[in-house]
C-alpha cells in the first residue's frame, strides 16, 4: 500500500499517522486501549498496524459506547508496558501525524510511555495534525462540527463508517490529508506547517471541538 503524501509533501524520515482509543480523556488518569498507525516511508510506502491495549483499569461504559471495546476485548491483550520497547523503536527516529494528535493523541502516548520512565518529547518532531489544517481552512459554524467524520465527508466524499475505531481513523486521516494537500498547496511546505501548529488560536479551536460531550444517548466523545 502507498500513499501520495509523500508526492505533495517530501518526507526526510518515516511519518506515522496514528490514533488512540482510550478509557477516557485525561492524560495519566486514563488509559490507551487501542493504538493504530500507518507508518509511512519517504517513498510513500505504508506499514500498518493495529493493537487493543490492556488499560489495567475498567472501562467506562460512556468510553466502551463510543468505541466499541470492552473489558472482555482487552482482558487477554498486553500491556503498554509489555509493548513500550517496541512501540519506543517504531517512533524512535520518525515524525508524527494524525486527526487532533496536538491536543489528545500525543499527550496521551507521552503519559504512558512517562510511566515506563521515558520521555517521548514530540516537540522535537514534525507534526501533521489534519484537524489543525483543517480548522485553519474551514470557518466555524456552531451548528456544524468540524470533526474527523465531517472532514472526511467534505474532503474524501464518503462517509466514515469506521469512525472511533483505530484504523478506521488512521485510514480515513492518512486521505483527508491526501486531499488537504492536493487541494491547498500552501500545505506542502513544512515551515508553514509547523507555523499553523503553534497558532494558539488554531490549537485552541481545535480543542475546543474535542471537548467532552454528554448526553443520555451519546456518551463522551473521544
Amino acid at each position: 500500500m502507498r500513499t501520495i503524501i509523500t508526492d505533495y509533501l517530501p518526507l526526510d524520515r518515516p511519518l506515522i499517522v496514528f490514533d488512540l482509543e482510550t478509557t477516557g480523556l485525561t492524560p495519566g488518569e486514563n488509559r490507551i486501549i487501542e493504538i493504530a498507525y500507518e507508518k509511512i516511508a519517504p517513498d510513500g510506502e505504508i506499514a500498518a498496524y493495529c493493537q487493543r491495549i490492556n488499560p489495567g483499569q475498567p472501562i467506562p461504559s460512556d468510553a466502551s459506547r463510543v468505541n466499541g471495546i470492552y473489558d472482555k476485548d482487552v482482558v487477554a491483550a498486553p500491556s503498554f508496558a509489555k509493548l513500550a520497547y517496541m512501540l519506543w523503536s517504531v517512533f524512535e527516529g520518525a515524525d508524527v501525524g494524525g486527526f487532533n494528535i496536538t491536543g489528545f493523541d500525543l499527550p496521551f502516548l507521552k503519559g504512558e510511555f512517562a510511566l515506563v520512565g521515558k520521555n517521548f518529547d514530540f516537540t522535537s518532531r514534525k507534526v501533521l495534525d489534519a484537524k489543525i489544517l483543517y480548522h485553519k481552512m474551514e470557518a466555524r459554524d456552531m451548528f456544524v462540527p468540524r470533526n474527523l467524520e465531517a472532514a472526511y465527508k467534505l474532503y474524501c466524499g464518503k462517509e466514515h463508517t469506521a469512525a472511533h475505531t483505530g484504523a478506521g481513523d488512521v485510514r480515513a486521516t492518512v486521505e483527508i490529508l491526501e486531499e488537504q494537500l492536493k487541494r491547498y498547496p500552501e500545505f506542502r511546505n513544512w515551515d508553514y506547517i509547523a507555523d499553523l501548529h503553534s497558532n494558539k488560536k488554531l490549537l485552541e479551536s481545535a480543542k475546543t471541538e474535542h471537548a467532552p460531550l454528554i448526553s443520555a444517548s451519546s456518551g463522551t466523545l473521544f
